[in-house]
């Protein structure tokens, strides 16, 4: 963030600023895969395994928030 607000501060050229936004919503893309695959290996498991009924379903409706949240 900080890369892109020195490139606008520095007036650089639109496709310089474009590229790399791009660049940053696929690196934050990335650590979203990975932060979802620590959820689901983690937390999701250890509810289903060791919680009751009612903390499963919350880690359900929880993941499911998360993920329609935001959908384009």
């Amino acid at each position: 963030m900080r890369g892109l607000h020195r490139l606008i501060d520095e007036d650089r050229p639109c496709l310089d600023v474009l590229m790399q936004l791009s660049a940053a919503q696929e690196a934050l893309s990335q650590v979203g895969k990975l932060v979802t695959r620590n959820y689901l290996e983690k937390c999701m498991t250890d509810a289903l395994q060791s919680g009751s009924e009612e903390e499963q379903a919350r880690a359900y409706d929880d993941l499911m928030a998360v993920i329609y949240k935001y959908r384009r």
